[in-house]
């Protein structure tokens, strides 16, 4: 028994070739998308309902997202520098390097990601600036930077507490003037409740306060007073600032961990600098 093999017909075939087409032999072949582009571009070429939903998907989830991300004209970055300040009034840049920033330097240098150290000392105030190493929790390194400041037990008595932050990068994007024939502590405190209501909106992080003078506090003491108890302004003026400071005095150790002591008798207001005794009797 033998098998039937069908041949072409040669007059079918020499009609193909009269027209310029190529007789087909065989089953059919793939599509040709996926012969000439493997892979997801073949797939998406035979599966154009699928490609065009999956664009479509992502370009609503991009939409979507792209509404969400805040925008800002100036964007607020923390830079991976750490300030310490420190106001020493009336003292000249050689008294704030050596009495304010060669102890900052010392103390700070030693700490776990801190990669470099600079400073600046100038008239009446002192800066130093730590650079942390990349990586570094800023977080931590600012607490023991603050520990090892608090720890410092010798800075001079006329100096004021230590400013600590990280350093930021901040401009400015409106300014809003007050004014009004009113005096200047009216208009402070209008100011202060301008800028806590501006505070309270979401998108409103910082509001600085600026043109006012600074508030200061007047102790007057007549003349006749001064004699009657034998005083003098100078001995006034010490009797105030032994009376209204805050010094560290060193640290315990307990169970529980490391206890740093300072003493707080900072004043200030009028009221609190009234009660400073000037003479002790007996």
């Amino acid at each position: 028994m033998s098998d039937d093999v069908e041949t072409p017909d040669p007059d079918a075939t020499q009609l193909l070739e009269a027209q310029g087409e190529e007789p087909v032999e065989g089953p059919a072949s793939e599509p040709e998308a996926e012969k000439k582009f493997p892979g997801a571009i073949g797939w998406m070429a035979k599966n154009s309902v699928a490609a065009n939903l999956l664009m479509f998907a992502l370009v609503v989830g991009g939409l979507a997202i792209g509404n969400g991300i805040k925008q800002e004209v100036f964007p607020e970055f923390d830079m991976d520098w750490v300030t310490i300040m420190v106001p020493y009034p009336g003292a000249s840049p050689t008294e704030v390097e050596q009495g304010i920033v060669l102890a900052l330097e010392e103390a700070v240098r030693p700490i776990d990601g801190v990669k470099q150290v600079m400073s600046s000392s100038r008239e009446s105030h002192g800066s130093v600036y730590v650079e942390l190493l990349a990586g570094a929790d800023a977080q931590e390194v600012i607490s023991d930077i603050k520990n090892a400041v608090d720890r410092i037990a010798f800075f001079p008595e006329d100096a004021e507490r230590p400013v600590i932050g990280m350093m930021s990068n901040r401009r400015e994007v409106i300014s809003l003037a007050l004014h009004g024939e009113h005096s200047a502590d009216e208009l402070k405190r209008q100011a202060e409740f301008l800028r806590d209501a501006l505070l309270q909106h979401e998108d409103i992080t910082q509001v600085d306060v600026t043109g006012l003078p600074e508030r200061e506090i007047a102790i007057e003491i007549p003349r006749r007073t001064l004699r009657s108890h034998g005083l003098t302004l100078e001995q006034v003026a010490q009797q105030v600032r032994a009376s209204s400071r805050e010094l560290p005095a060193g640290s315990m150790k307990t169970a529980g961990g490391e206890v740093l002591l300072r003493t707080d008798e900072r004043r200030d207001a009028g009221d609190e600098l009234a009660d400073i005794p000037l003479i002790q009797t007996g």
